[in-house]
């Protein structure tokens, strides 16, 4: 719980945390994943507009790019996972500092 909040929302304290009852955290979880396909249909527009500047290759519309009502939706229904946490560099850093003394 802690890590996906430190990871979509950016929240680090631990007893805000705490302090959000289970429905309060999905909602804010919901919101945070959803501005995330915003972010990915706003990346779709920029790269439309770079294709057009550059005329290379003619593109019909964002959806050549990425489907973000399709996203949407998929996220909504609950028919798609949260992306999967990749821990290594965490672990990896704190069994080196199993042995650190400052």
């Amino acid at each position: 719980m802690q890590v996906d909040a430190a990871r979509y929302l950016k929240i680090y304290d631990t007893n805000v945390i705490y302090s959000w009852s289970l429905r309060e955290f999905e909602n804010f979880m919901m919101g945070a994943r959803l501005s995330k396909i915003d972010e990915h249909e706003l990346a779709a527009v920029q790269a439309i507009f770079y294709t057009k500047a550059k005329s290379k290759k003619r593109i019909k519309g964002i959806k050549d790019i990425y489907d973000a009502e399709k996203a949407r939706k998929e996220l909504l229904k609950g028919t798609v996972e949260a992306e999967p946490l990749h821990l290594d560099r965490y672990l990896k850093a704190k069994e080196a500092m199993k042995n650190y003394r400052p």
